[in-house]
């Protein structure tokens, strides 16, 4: 009899046991995608492509007194173009149809607002031998297959600004005609404060 009580005890606590394990959660536990944080009292940085803004799940509104807050970093929107008003693009930006929305300007659609984004290089080159518009010049386009230095035939360039042209310095490269030598603004030689031998760009008289 006393055995048999004590075989009873167990079988319960085993039980016990088993329904408080399928209560619990036998999936695996997957932790929450952490959001990269920024600004803040250090002013920490955003990745590339990224853009700072205010954490909208925490106490503290820049907008309302709060210094230092901390921001979470996210997928910059879209610049807002064109439409009734006709809003402008940033400089180096070019407007396009928002192809989101329900408005298409070639189909009927009137004062389509669009979307700044960074233009398309113009194509040149090729097998029509494409010219490129005025102050710009054709590059073998980095992004194909076709490399006209290595048997590619009629290979399509891109339009790109043309870099400047160096002058001056230690060797005292010249000018083509047309062009003076002056100081490269973009370096970190300086023919005013004293640097010898500073190259120079060519620009027009």
């Amino acid at each position: 009899m006393r055995h048999t009580g004590l075989a009873f005890l167990l079988i319960m606590i085993g039980l016990v046991g088993c329904q408080a394990e399928s209560d619990g959660d036998v999936g695996e536990t997957q932790e929450p995608q952490k959001t990269q944080e920024c600004g803040g009292f250090l002013g920490t940085s955003c990745s590339d492509g990224l853009e700072c803004v205010d954490d909208p799940t925490d106490d503290c509104d820049p907008e309302h007194g709060g210094a230092d807050c901390t921001g979470v970093c996210v997928e910059p929107k879209p610049v807002m173009c064109g439409g009734f008003a006709g809003f402008p693009c940033p400089d180096g930006l070019e407007c396009v149809d928002d192809r989101s929305d329900d408005c298409d300007p070639e189909h009927g659609g009137a004062d389509c607002a669009g979307v700044c984004v960074e233009p398309k290089p113009v194509m040149c080159g090729g097998f029509a031998g494409f010219p490129c518009p005025d102050g710009l010049e054709c590059v073998d386009d980095p992004g194909d297959d076709c490399d006209p230095e290595h048997g590619g035939a009629d290979c399509a360039g891109v339009c790109v600004e043309p870099k400047p042209v160096m002058c001056g310095g230690f060797a005292g490269f010249p000018c083509p005609d047309g062009l003076e030598c002056v100081d490269d603004p973009g370096d970190d030689c300086d023919t005013a404060t004293g640097s010898a031998d500073c190259a120079g760009i060519c620009v027009a008289h």
